[in-house]
Formats: structure tokens, sequence, C-alpha cells
């Protein structure tokens, strides 16, 4: 398959073609106006020629011959009757007796050519005097004319080819500059990788101007791509991080056990460590397979119209054991029925992570209030708020951000790897809710999840 031209190639063809039709069409529009403006000229001429003679048949008919002689009018023909009476001796030397038929029509313009393959042009006209028809045929020669439309045709077929190579020139250099933007933006972006995302293409003064607008598009990409790129490393290095404490303790249990005196091993408990260090482990690695998931888009929802306060309720009932075991209490309350049309699932998972959070940051024998209603026509909402230790307002920002946690010691002592409340964001936005946070140190977080209902 042959090579397809490139871009200039192609811009220049279709600047040449479109100025090779402009200049066509202006030349033939130039040739039919000429063409008719040297033809009005001639029927002009005849038409003062045929007034003239028209006068001497009217007034001085004797004076006809002598002009037939000696002009002014050399080309005419008067007669009666089919029969001449007058003609020029011009006429007849050109031989127009027998070209020009007698039975001519009154009015009728005629083209013809003669024997010496001369051209020319007639007018017919008929008068009325004494009684009689007179008939005048007037001629004028058309060579003139015809020799400056051929000359005229001439300049344009050879301005044609030269007006053709300056076009296609023309549309080289201009195409080359028209691109100019994109062989440097090209250049630039060639020489960005993955190692130099947070280098930026040239952009031009002009805002308003297509490459400008190309350019910050591609700037906006690569940000992107380097935003992207940029959690994807720290989201790595803090799942290597998290996944090495666990498999470390998990070691360390094993050797000091190993090392230790056969009569002071207790194996029930080396067991019990392991045993919670690989459950810490299995919620660390399902936490990162949803999140995976999620991020490639191969969690499918399935949205039904549901009751939120009954799946509220649930998720009360699954952690109230947590609760009970630091002596606290979920106090639930409810406006009725709360339909929404959501993805139950996910939606429950988002709020067992935040009520679990609360609890784990709640003093003990606190008082954790879930509240479920509505605040406006269309939106629904379920509030978790806890009296714990509260948000810095610098760390609510990132909160949400995959493995941060605020307390990075209490956390993990909790057992947590700061990737529920990421998925607990990624549920409601996929929903079409979002999160809200309110917080006061050292009285507490209100966490709110509103849906369209």
């Amino acid at each position: 398959m042959a090579n397809r031209p490139g871009v200039r190639a192609r811009f220049t063809l279709w600047y040449g073609c479109a100025l090779i039709v402009t200049v066509l069409f202006v030349s033939g529009g130039i040739y039919f106006f000429v063409k008719q403006a040297l033809m009005g000229q001639v029927e002009s001429h005849l038409r003062k020629d045929v007034a003239t003679i028209n006068e001497y048949v009217k007034n001085d008919p004797g004076n006809l011959a002598k002009v037939a002689a000696h002009g002014p009018i050399l080309l005419f023909r008067v007669s009666d009757a089919l029969q001449s009476i007058v003609i020029s001796e011009n006429w007849n030397r050109e031989g127009l007796e027998m070209t020009i038929p007698a039975s001519i029509k009154s009015g009728e313009l005629l083209s013809f050519q003669v024997a010496n393959g001369k051209r020319y042009r007639a007018l017919s006209s008929s008068t009325e005097q004494r009684k009689h028809t007179y008939q005048i045929v007037v001629a004028h020669e058309e060579e003139s004319v015809h020799q400056s439309l051929n000359s005229l045709a001439i300049i344009i077929l050879l301005i044609l080819p030269l007006a053709i190579a300056i076009s296609l020139v023309v549309g080289y250099f201009i195409a080359g500059r028209v691109l100019e933007p994109i062989r440097v933006i090209t250049g630039k972006a060639s020489g960005i990788g993955a190692e130099n995302l947070s280098e930026r293409l040239p952009v031009g003064d002009g805002d308003d101007d297509e490459f400008s607008r190309l350019a910050v598009v591609f700037n906006q990409t690569f940000a992107r791509l380097e935003d992207s790129f940029t959690r994807l490393r720290r989201f790595t290095a803090d799942a290597a991080h998290e996944l090495r404490t666990p498999l470390a303790a998990i070691r360390s249990i094993g050797e000091t056990a190993l090392h230790a005196p056969e009569d002071q091993v207790n194996s029930r408990e080396v067991i019990g460590s392991i045993l919670e260090e690989s459950d810490r482990l299995r919620h660390l690695v399902d936490a990162l397979l949803i999140l995976s998931r999620a991020d490639s888009g191969d969690i499918r929802l399935h949205q039904e119209t549901v009751d939120l306060s009954d799946i509220t309720m649930e998720t009360v009932d699954l952690l109230n054991v947590l609760a009970e075991e630091k002596r606290q209490t979920i106090t639930l309350t409810s406006s009725g029925k709360v339909m929404v049309q959501i993805d139950p699932t996910t939606v429950r998972q988002a709020l067992t992570n935040i009520l679990d959070n609360a609890i784990k940051y709640a003093p003990a024998e606190s008082t954790i209030y879930v509240t479920v209603g509505t605040r406006s026509a269309r939106e629904v909402f379920v509030e978790i708020q806890d009296c714990g230790c509260g948000i810095p307002d610098e760390e609510i920002g990132r909160i949400f951000d995959r493995f941060y946690r605020v307390d990075k010691g209490r956390s993990r002592e909790y057992g947590g790897a700061g990737l529920g409340l990421s998925i607990s964001k990624w549920a409601v936005e996929n929903n079409g809710g979002w999160i809200e946070v309110e917080s006061t140190i050292n009285q507490g977080s209100l966490f709110r999840v509103v849906f369209i209902g």
C-alpha cells in the first residue's frame, strides 16, 4: 500500500486545487464579459448604421448611391421586394451578397463567415416609405473581436500554468507556517515520558488559537497522567508498606516461637497472633482488590429502589457487636421510609466503613448518633456523628486518599489501613451521591452521605 501524502502535501494540493478552480472561474468570467462587451460594441455600431441608412431612405434616398460609393457606412444593402436597390461597393467586394440571404428577417442579428474566411455580423431592419417596404441590412466585421478574444484566451492559457506553480509554492509555504506549531508540539510531546510527565507543551500567545487550545488540552491530559502516575506510585509504595507490616509481624512471631525453649512455647498464643495478623492481611488484600476492580470498572452496580432506612438499620445491627465491646451506644433515628435508587451492596459497604471508623475513634461508653432523613424535595441523607478526637481542618480534604490516616499510629493499632473511606467515597459517588464532613477537634466528627432521591 502506497504511503499517504503528509498533511503539508495534502494541504498544498487542496490549496492549489482551490486556487486553480478560482482562477479558472475568474478567467472564464473575464472572457465571457469581455466577449459580451465587444459584441455589444459591434451591435451598437450596427444599430447606429441602420438608423443612419433609415434616415437616408426617408429623407434623402438620392444620396444613398453616394454613401454606397464613398462611405462613411462601408457595408450595407437596401432592397425593395427582395430586389437590391443600393449596395455598397465593399458589400460586393467582400462577397456578402452571396452569403447573406435576401430573406433575412427584420431585427435579426446574424453572424456568418464569407469565402475568404472573414467573419461578419449583420443586422436587418425594414421601413415603409411611399407605399414601398424597404429592407436595410448593415454588416460589420467581427474579425477584430475574435482576434481580441483569441489574444485574451492565449494570455489566460499562458498565465494559468504560472498561477498553478505560484499557488503550489505559496500553498506549500503557507502550509509550513500553519503547521509549524504542530511540528513544535509533536517534537516536544515525543520527548515526554513517564519519567518527565511534569514537562508541558508550549502554548501560543493567543488562547483562542486552535493550536493553543490543542496544546492546553494536551497539557491538561499530561497533568492528569502525572497525577495518576503519582497516585499509582504512592499507592504501590503504601500498599507494599502496609503488606510488609503484617508479614513482618507473622515472621517475627514465628521466629520468636522457633527460637524459644520448647517448654516455654504457648502454641495457642502463637497461632492466635498469626491468625490475627493474617486476618489483618486478608482485610487489606480485600480492600486493595475492591479498589483495583473499581478503578478498572469491573464492578457492576445493580441499582434498585430501596428504603435507605432499612439499609442503615442493617449496618447498625451488623456493627453493634463492635460497639458493645467498647460499651458504646448507637442511636438510630429515622423519619420513616426514605426511598432512593441505589445499589444496596456498595452503599451498605460505604456506611459500614464510615460507622466502623466512628466506633474505632469514639471513646468508650460514648454514644454514636445515626440519622436517616430528607433535607429537600430531592435529597436524602444518612448522618453518622461521633464524639471522638475530631479531624483537623487541614486534614479533612485528604481523609479520602488511599492509605491516608490522620493518626497513623492509632490507626494501625486499630487495624486500619486507610482504605475504608476511599472505598466509601467511590461507592457513594458511583451511586450519584457525595459525602460531606464536619469536624471539630476533641468534640467529634459528622459524616453525611447524601443521595438524590
